[in-house]
């Protein structure tokens, strides 16, 4: 079997497309409790993290280690990697590339209903975990629609700090991008 490194960064953007979508979508089924979110943020992080392993065979890249110390001198690929790992054993056996060790993974909603008129219902597919939060407002989007909307964001934290999925997701495609920019190779997106 051919294993084309293009494939794996292409597995990479649907999967952050997907997360993106749940967390900036102003949609209609965001559920609390629902695993999607989440899902997609360990998926994403799954996907990025092992592109460096299609990279290091990869035959346009001169220096595999180059691959291995762009991931430790990112940030956001060192958190992508820890937050692999630690997925990945149940977690970290060796220490930490960012320094840090993820606590917890959460979500934040966000729920808009219209300010008039019946607001629907809010349907909870389990209660919310600890560390969960629930941001309700009236008004907005939700009045443009004449519905209730939803978002829903996943908040890692790492080394007791809380950091957006999704903004680390786009620095992590922002720096792949940039390494194989050096590297004088570009994959397509889609």
């Amino acid at each position: 079997m051919e294993y084309k490194p293009e494939d794996q960064y292409q597995s990479m953007i649907r999967a952050y497309e997907a997360l993106r979508s749940l967390a900036t979508d102003i949609g209609k089924t965001a559920t609390v409790g629902d695993p999607a979110p989440a899902d997609a943020a360990r998926a994403f992080f799954l996907q990025c993290y092992h592109l460096k392993d299609w990279l290091k065979k990869d035959p346009r890249i001169k220096r595999p280690q180059d691959v291995e110390d762009v991931i430790t001198n990112s940030a956001a690929l060192s958190l992508a990697a820890d937050l692999c790992n630690s997925l990945k054993h149940a977690g970290l056996d060796k220490p930490p590339r960012s320094g840090m060790s993820l606590d917890r993974i959460n979500m934040a909603y966000s729920l808009q209903v219209p300010s008039s008129g019946a607001a629907g219902q809010i349907r909870m597919a389990r209660n919310p975990s600890d560390g969960d939060t629930v941001a309700l407002s009236r008004g907005g989007v939700a009045d443009l629609k004449g519905r209730a909307v939803a978002t829903a964001r996943v908040v890692l934290t790492i080394g007791g700090t809380n950091h957006d999925a999704l903004e680390v997701a786009t620095r992590c495609v922002s720096e792949w991008d940039s390494f194989l920019a050096v590297q004088g190779i570009v994959f397509p997106k889609s």
